[in-house]
């Protein structure tokens, strides 16, 4: 009895089952928020909405997901985070479901607010529980995180497209969210391991105490940075390929899932292979350090690469490596803070973390609006990358040691 008792407790990791379900719940989360990107060139024409109005529309799910974010962390290290899971998912998805219905730029704003509500549950409550992994097999519990956020827009993009061409883009929301309610079905039955007793009497770290760690700060500007770039992407390749490069919707979802799919990849894969080199006896910290930047270099070239190619394939040989980096990069973020934090400050580290690094969603989609606007797709992709190369450097000298903060009891 009590080996089959260890498989479940927070001293062993997180189980399958558990590492699975979290990942559904991040896949479905990114489904639902990247929807209105899939059908922005629908949306855009039938609500004749600027680059600015629609940059507004993207923006404003931030507006309540970013203040959400921290409140969340909180709550994930104090009450029960199945309970706390299961009403985020319930808003979002009523949120998203509704989205079908919407009238114009008003009501397309008010349930992107509800949206970052739900959504903000998210993140924090997911890093809660993967920090139970031991170090050499958090990355591979993460793939929960990242594989589930790049496998999101991927089967967001192909499904969306399919729903797009036989019925419309309200049927696509009206389809996302009631998929999404379906996910509280199986949650229902994990309850006695998510709410686990941990397994250790260490408390969480105070906020002040948190708040003064140079660490944090460093690893929200590195966050930040690649966030930018993600939601770039994702709120902004649909429209470019469209807009600019000429394809029409199918393409667009083929070349806009390529990406995603060597997102995913990246994610799971470099997850794996950086967890097996640690288990050979690596330090972690080196190796995570040294993936995270290499990838950051290659991402902001192949964003700058991007918006120079002219043939299709030659886009596509840039959108792979770039994608596969994003995936990577993904997971080394929250790797990375629920390492600093450790188990009993991961929900409010990631909280903060995720918070600042999504003030991104804030300011990005409405600065690239207006940059579009003003000067095309070009000076869009040039600041992108220079964010990117930005957050790297603060993450090289800002966090010059990746191991658990040592808080004072």
């Amino acid at each position: 009895m009590a080996s089959r008792t260890a498989t479940t407790t927070p001293a062993a990791g997180p189980s399958l089952g558990l590492i699975v379900m979290v990942g559904a719940a991040i896949m479905l989360n990114y489904i639902d928020r990247g929807a209105v990107s899939i059908a922005a060139p629908l949306i855009k024409d039938e609500m004749g909405l600027s680059a600015t109005g629609y940059g507004v529309v993207v923006s404003s799910f931030f507006w309540t997901y970013v203040p959400f974010l921290m409140l969340s962390g909180w709550l994930a290290d104090r009450v029960s985070v199945h309970r706390l899971m299961a009403a985020g998912v319930a808003i979002w998805a009523v949120a998203t479901l509704l989205m079908g219905f919407a009238g114009g730029l008003a009501s397309l704003v008010i349930l992107r607010l509800l949206m970052g509500v739900g959504e903000g549950v998210a993140f924090p409550s997911a890093s809660k529980l993967m920090a139970r992994a031991p170090d050499a097999r958090r990355g591979t519990a993460n793939i929960a995180l990242s594989g589930g956020l790049a496998m999101g827009p991927l089967v967001g993009t192909l499904a969306g497209g399919v729903i797009l061409e036989l019925y419309g883009w309200r049927e696509m929301f009206v389809i996302f969210g009631a998929v999404t309610l379906v996910w509280l079905l199986p949650w229902s039955r994990l309850r006695g391991e998510v709410d686990a007793p941990a397994s250790s009497d260490d408390r969480a770290c105070a906020y002040p105490r948190l708040l003064r760690t140079p660490s944090l700060w460093a690893m929200s500007a590195y966050h930040f940075s690649g966030t930018y770039a993600l939601y770039f992407v994702i709120a902004w390749l649909p429209l470019y390929l469209v807009k600019v490069r000429g394809y029409d919707i199918t393409d667009m979802a083929l070349l806009t899932s390529l990406f995603y799919l060597g997102q995913t990849i990246g994610a799971a894969g470099s997850a794996g292979l950086v967890d097996r080199i640690i288990a050979r006896g690596r330090s972690s910290a080196s190796v995570r350090r040294a993936v995270g930047l290499g990838c950051s270099a290659v991402s902001a070239i192949g964003i700058l690469a991007i918006a120079r190619t002219e043939s299709t394939l030659a886009l596509a040989l840039w959108l792979v490596p770039t994608s596969l980096c994003f995936g990577t990069i993904t997971g080394i973020l929250f790797v990375c803070g629920q390492t600093l934090a450790g188990p009993a400050s991961a929900g409010r580290w990631v909280g903060v973390q995720s918070s600042v690094g999504n003030l991104a969603g804030v300011i990005g989609p409405v600065v690239t609006g207006a940059i579009v606007d003003a000067a095309g797709y070009g000076p869009a992709f040039a600041l992108t990358a220079a964010i990117v190369i930005g957050g790297a450097v603060v993450f090289a000298f800002g966090v010059p040691r990746l191991a658990p903060v040592d808080w004072p009891r």
